[in-house]
């Protein structure tokens, strides 16, 4: 699926992107922030604008779409281009020549792991009565004006966190543990803790899927199928439920 070996791509992977300081601040700042979450989740306290009484759609995409659009974004910059010379998004995105056949392969392929995850979803619906939990169900749009800012804000999280989990952190992890194996699995374990708030089987789900899209980052040597599948899949819960 790539004109490159797999001691090629073994070899690209051992060389880091950023150095370490780069990627432990930001380990720590999304272990900080999954803590934080799941906190205020456990004590009902008030982070949410669904708590508040009267609540507008006005407040419900102030209070949740915005926040999370600027957290995406500036962590998508962070990886990208702070600390360097110039911008690594490129890098990271893809690898090789854009061809038609490539473009339309990675659609497809995108539309593959979206149609795989559902699956696995209904199989965790059905086998474990694990279906979509109260954190998920307050953050999903429900007028006009929330669900087209949900548009933008499934695109902008189906980018950013494919660029910053399935680019940046597996790179920066299979570097400097010396392990291409170990990048894919660290940076879905790291995937799957920074939506802990949603619930621990929630997050061990995500954990999966998150290993699943890294996976076909580093077969496909590109970014853009999980990027499709990902933004798919949060079309998905909003318009589709």
């Amino acid at each position: 699926m790539s004109d490159q070996t797999a001691p090629q791509r073994a070899l690209r992977h051992r060389a880091p992107l950023a150095p370490a300081w780069h990627t432990a601040a930001l380990v720590g700042l999304l272990l900080a922030v999954a803590i934080t979450g799941t906190l205020l989740q456990s004590t009902g306290a008030p982070n949410d604008a669904s708590s508040v009484p009267s609540a507008t759609t006005l407040a419900k995409i102030t209070a949740r779409y915005l926040p999370l659009l600027l957290v995406n974004w500036l962590l998508l910059l962070y990886t990208t281009r702070v600390g360097r010379q110039r911008s690594a998004l490129r890098d990271l995105l893809d690898e090789g020549p854009r061809t038609f056949t490539r473009t339309a392969l990675d659609l497809l392929l995108g539309v593959v792991s979206f149609a795989a995850i559902i699956g696995i979803e209904a199989l965790f619906t059905t086998q474990l009565a694990a279906g979509r939990n109260a954190a998920i169900s307050s953050l999903l749009p429900s007028t006009g004006a929330e669900r087209l800012t949900w548009l933008l804000v499934a695109v902008s999280v189906g980018f950013c966190e494919e660029v910053v989990y399935r680019g940046y952190l597996r790179t920066q992890l299979a570097a400097f543990t010396g392990s291409s194996a170990l990048g894919l699995i660290l940076q879905a374990a790291l995937f799957g803790v920074a939506h802990l708030e949603q619930g621990p089987l929630m997050a061990l789900r995500i954990a999966l899927y998150g290993l699943l899209l890294g996976l076909l980052a580093y077969f496909r040597c590109s970014l853009w199928p999980g990027i499709v599948g990902h933004t798919l899949l949060d079309l998905s819960a909003a318009f589709l439920r």
